[in-house]
């Protein structure tokens, strides 16, 4: 006997605020692993929408509030790419579009994967592997503030 898994309150909620960017019946799929050969990356991406033709990878961010989802980080929609990139290999579906959801704030924004966001990915991806592989720090950012959240912080001597 087979049984259903119970979907949670927040998760009926994430599916009616991403109902409204999908037109055709889709399926989502919950913490979906996702695997990219291409980029080196894999991960779980909060979830991922399927209709027949297309995936959508849904990004979560629990804590930001309408205001702050507008003024979307670059790191947020990299990070979305980068799973589009993912999803499409593991689904084998084209992702064309992306989701990012603020559940406290009961929005959702919708991007484009846009080739030049893509290519922008495949760059990163292939700077933090030269990174990794060749054992050294990154670049300092320009923005002190983000330096409070950087995992070189205590490596660096620019601080």
């Amino acid at each position: 006997m087979r049984y259903a898994k119970v979907v949670t309150p927040s998760q009926m909620q994430l599916m009616e605020l991403v109902k409204p960017f999908i037109k055709e019946q889709f399926t989502l799929v919950f913490e979906a692993p996702v695997v990219s050969r291409t980029l080196g990356l894999w991960g779980k991406v909060d979830a991922v929408a399927l209709t027949k033709s297309e995936s959508i990878p849904v990004e979560v961010k629990l804590e930001t509030s309408p205001e702050k989802l507008k003024k979307m980080a670059l790191h947020h929609i990299v990070q979305v790419i980068a799973y589009a990139v993912a999803v499409e290999e593991t689904f084998k579906l084209p992702a064309k579009r992306a989701l990012i959801v603020s559940v406290e704030g009961g929005t959702a924004f919708e991007f484009s994967v846009s080739p030049a966001l893509r290519e922008l990915v495949y760059r990163l991806s292939k700077e933090l592997w030269r990174v990794v592989e060749e054992e050294k720090i990154p670049r300092p950012t320009p923005v002190k503030k983000r330096c409070s959240a950087c995992f070189y912080r205590k490596f660096c001597s620019r601080l």
